[in-house]
């Protein structure tokens, strides 16, 4: 049986750092944190989910996960190896590290190629495949949401940080639903269609369902004095409608 706390092994905090680029100051204020902290026990889930941590605590496990903060894989000549970590919480970082097949990733390994979500940044196609990605504009030159169909996955990019939030689909498929006052079942149950229909949104209904589901998540520092500013513009007249009614 593994004794905690230990350090990160050699072969953990480089893949860790994999999906950290060193050029984004988010993404590197994270490699700073994992850099004085040390696994102190096992996650919830099984033996590839860990806990970093103060050297003289132990991990709480009374919370649920945090969502994800980075997320990519190593492609090895041996396996793929998948790399999630999650958002800080409470000085502990949740993270996991597996792979398609029992091979273990500190025996040794000859990376193929890597891709994370980490590297994205506006303008490029997806990671990995190339594949198309909808941006919307949220705020000009700070945030932009991106919508991979492909992936089947949609983040907020932060031009100052430089991260990319991933977002849970069915979280945010919920406001959308509210947004546009959808109440068919067979629509509103069903976040798994939401990629096979991204035509029938509009822009503004993204910026829309975004307000709305960090309003009560409250996970993105998003002014929105920005939108109350435009509310005579026409292109931004629902939006603020919307957060006047949220207000009532």
């Amino acid at each position: 049986m593994e004794k905690f706390p230990r350090a990160l092994k050699e072969k953990e905090k480089y893949l860790l750092f994999s999906v950290l680029p060193e050029n984004k100051p988010g993404y590197k204020r994270y490699r700073e944190k994992i850099e004085k902290l040390a696994v102190i026990g096992q996650g919830r889930f099984d033996r590839d989910n860990m806990i970093l941590g103060k050297a003289d605590c132990k991990p709480d496990l009374s919370f649920p996960s945090t969502p994800v903060f980075a997320s990519g894989t190593v492609i090895c000549k041996e396996t793929e190896i998948d790399v999630n970590i999650h958002e800080e919480a409470e000085d502990e970082i949740e993270f996991d590290i597996s792979t398609n097949n029992s091979f273990e990733p500190e025996c040794g390994f000859t990376e193929i190629s890597k891709w994370s979500y980490s590297e994205w940044v506006p303008g490029l196609n997806a990671p990995k495949d190339n594949s198309p990605v909808r941006e919307i504009v949220i705020i000009p030159v700070k945030f932009i949401l991106a919508v991979a169909p492909v992936h089947k996955k949609i983040w907020l990019h932060n031009f100052v940080t430089g991260v990319n939030h991933l977002i849970p689909v069915s979280n945010f498929y919920n406001q959308l639903m509210m947004v546009k006052d959808i109440k068919n079942s067979r629509v509103a149950l069903h976040p798994e269609i939401f990629f096979e229909h991204l035509s029938e949104y509009s822009d503004q209904d993204f910026i829309s369902a975004l307000i709305t589901y960090n309003k009560y998540l409250k996970r993105f520092d998003i002014d929105l004095t920005y939108f109350l500013a435009q509310k005579n513009e026409a292109p931004q007249k629902s939006i603020f409608s919307f957060l006047k009614r949220g207000k009532s």
